[in-house]
């Protein structure tokens, strides 16, 4: 298998299931040595599906290398420490993947109005994904920025975002948290430009043109390969895509040979809630 982050350094915020699972499996695969963060290490441990464990199992079956760390990504110090232990063992970062998102909890509240749902529910959802990315971002950029002159390459943030963050959807937590994601994407990327360091936010959630089949994880995870080896990426910072839109401009299709189709445009905001 053709192997084009041969030599990257990767790390992946919420590795163990959805997006962030298979964004870390197809860095791993391309070659990036994956350190994979997540609050579940064993399968089993946690209420729902995924692990660290088989994350990097999948990685390594693939022919390359991950490293889980158990951890709550949304904690500042504890991803400190993290982040130092990368430039200590490796002294470079090429991609950070942001990925923390706990839609999950929105359960039952699904289609609520915003006064029918109570307030831990925004501390779980958007205090989480929003502080993550920035905690995240924050502490990779220097290193980021020291890999970019020292190699003359170009590293890459990708925040896992969605059409949530510009049309309502599901209820009013979820569009805040995504949009806080899709803000920082943008203006990041303003501060990080003179550094050549590039900010880009993928969107999951396209069809096949026959639309029989549902975009896998893994496809998303070839997005953000895809943007890692592109030699124009610096020419996308600030900007977001489907990960269907950049298969068709990369030519890349998801792990069954599957091609996809983006979702409907959605640069305006619509109170269609549809």
């Amino acid at each position: 298998m053709d192997k084009p982050l041969a030599g990257k350094i990767a790390v992946v915020a919420g590795s163990t299931r959805g997006a962030g699972n298979g964004i870390a499996v197809e860095l791993g695969a391309a070659g990036a040595k994956t350190y994979c963060l997540g609050r579940t290490l064993h399968a089993g441990d946690g209420e729902r599906s995924g692990s660290l464990e088989e994350t990097v199992a999948a990685i390594e079956a693939l022919g390359g290398q991950g490293i889980a760390v158990q951890c709550d990504a949304s904690d500042d110090a504890v991803l400190a420490e993290i982040f130092e232990r990368v430039r200590r063992d490796e002294g470079r970062l090429d991609i950070l993947a942001n990925s923390v998102f706990s839609a999950g909890q929105l359960g039952p509240f699904i289609g609520k109005r915003f006064w029918e749902t109570p307030a831990s529910v925004w501390d779980s959802v958007v205090d989480l994904g929003a502080r993550s990315a920035w905690y995240a971002s924050r502490h990779a950029a220097p290193l980021m920025i020291e890999t970019a002159r020292a190699h003359g390459t170009i590293p890459l943030i990708a925040n896992v975002t969605g059409r949530g963050s510009v049309r309502y959807r599901y209820n009013v937590i979820y569009g805040v948290g995504k949009s806080a994601t899709e803000r920082q994407t943008r203006d990041m990327a303003l501060d990080l430009k003179e550094h050549g360091v590039a900010v880009v936010s993928v969107w999951p959630n396209g069809h096949t043109a026959d639309a029989e089949h549902q975009e896998t994880m893994r496809y998303s995870g070839r997005a953000v390969v895809a943007l890692a080896s592109d030699p124009g990426l610096m020419a996308r910072s600030g900007k977001y895509y489907w990960s269907a839109e950049l298969g068709a401009e990369l030519g890349f299709t998801d792990e069954h040979g599957h091609t996809h189709v983006p979702g409907p445009l959605v640069d305006e905001y619509s109170l269609d809630t549809e």
